[in-house]
């Protein structure tokens, strides 16, 4: 058996990331009266996982630009602001992958970075389910779907 990569160039065009609904039902009190608590998170792209990875080298970038920028203030100045950019030598590495593994990935809602953070710092298990069901999703590749039929009469 040979790889069809002329039929994996003409499909990989429309292919999209699989999502999945996850219950949140801790997070029940945030959603409106009556909807169900649900998140909806969609696999990574290659661009956004090599993006994730990088997280800790850019709190580190970040860290040293605040240092710079902050040499003639004052070191409480300097602290505040590294921590606002969460570049004060925290997150752990892993934990600043995930923060960026579910802004880029939640699809309803749809969250920034801060949201991310917030949302693991007050309800980190949670947090946590969705950022492990996103790199679930994202190992089982992109939703093929159901062939489509190759003609639009009805069977008999």
């Amino acid at each position: 058996m040979t790889f069809d990569l002329a039929r994996f160039r003409t499909a990989a065009r429309s292919l999209k990331p699989r999502e999945a609904v996850v219950p949140v039902p801790d997070l029940a009190h945030w959603f409106e009266e009556g909807a169900a608590a649900e998140w909806t998170v969609r696999g990574l792209t290659g661009v956004e996982i090599a993006t994730a990875n990088e997280a800790s080298s850019r709190v580190k970038l970040y860290a040293a630009t605040v240092e710079a920028l902050a040499s003639a203030a004052h070191s409480d100045q300097a602290d505040a602001l590294k921590s606002l950019m969460g570049a004060n030598g925290e997150p752990p590495e892993d934990l600043a992958k995930r923060f960026d593994q579910l802004t880029f990935c939640s699809v309803n809602p749809a969250i920034s970075r801060e949201d991310a953070i917030l949302l693991f710092a007050t309800y980190p298990i949670v947090a946590y389910q969705l950022s492990n069901k996103i790199i679930e999703l994202t190992g089982l590749g992109p939703d093929l779907g159901k062939a489509q039929n190759s003609t639009d009469a009805p069977m008999s």
